[in-house]
């Protein structure tokens, strides 16, 4: 069983420019998170790593021999679930190592995806659904505070279905080990804090918040200061 380091993969999302940390340099630029206009020393991109087959194989593989390293038998799993829509392709590609290494029953896949219930986050399965007793796991591409991995272990346990105690992940950027009673397990494992801008250490310091995507803003992002 194969198990590459942490560094490795870390490397590998570099030279697709899906990986970037801050290395505590006020005159670097910070990264200013698309979506929740928060503060980050860190981003990764999954979109970037997602759009290369091979790699995203690879990917899987690998947390697959993780799982069983930390004694999950990948024999008990009978389904693979991810959020829409990052974790459609992950979910593919792990049920089909676990299917490949027990043979039959095939392991299935499905995906789950947002709406909002009385004003909370949630999840649901609106076209294939996990299926009553099935013994499941949940893949995500990136763990940043877990809640979404909370919402989708709701909606499988809705449908009747057990979840297993680990979630596997490209890279938990969450600075938790667990979440929801179940284990964190990724390939990289890197606490990258997100802040409000009136509270983000890096601002005080002077450094400049920026999207992290684009060339121009990338390169800014690696330049050397």
């Amino acid at each position: 069983m194969r198990v590459r380091d942490q560094q490795y993969w870390i490397d590998e999302f570099r030279k697709m420019s899906a990986f970037w940390a801050h290395d505590g340099d006020p005159k670097r630029p910070h990264a200013l998170l698309t979506t929740s206009g928060m503060h980050s020393n860190g981003f990764f991109d999954a979109e970037q790593v997602l759009e290369d087959a091979t790699l995203v194989s690879q990917a899987t593989q690998e947390l697959l021999n993780l799982l069983r390293g930390h004694d999950l038998d990948h024999r008990v799993i009978d389904c693979v679930v991810g959020p829409a829509m990052g974790a459609v392709s992950l979910a593919h590609d792990l049920s089909r190592h676990v299917t490949n290494r027990r043979g039959l029953p095939v392991c299935r896949n499905v995906y789950a995806e947002k709406e909002i219930v009385n004003g909370e986050p949630a999840m649901a399965f609106k076209r294939r659904s996990v299926r009553k007793g099935e013994c499941v796991l949940i893949v995500e591409d990136v763990i940043t505070s877990g809640g979404s991995v909370e919402v989708m272990a709701e909606a499988v346990s809705r449908a009747g279905a057990l979840v297993v105690p680990f979630v596997a992940s490209l890279v938990n950027r969450s600075g938790l080990e667990e979440v929801g009673g179940k284990q964190i397990v990724s390939l990289v494992n890197y606490p990258m804090p997100r802040w409000k801008p009136e509270e983000c250490p890096l601002c005080k310091q002077n450094s400049e918040a920026i999207w992290p995507k684009g060339l121009e803003n990338w390169q800014r992002l690696n330049a050397e200061y």
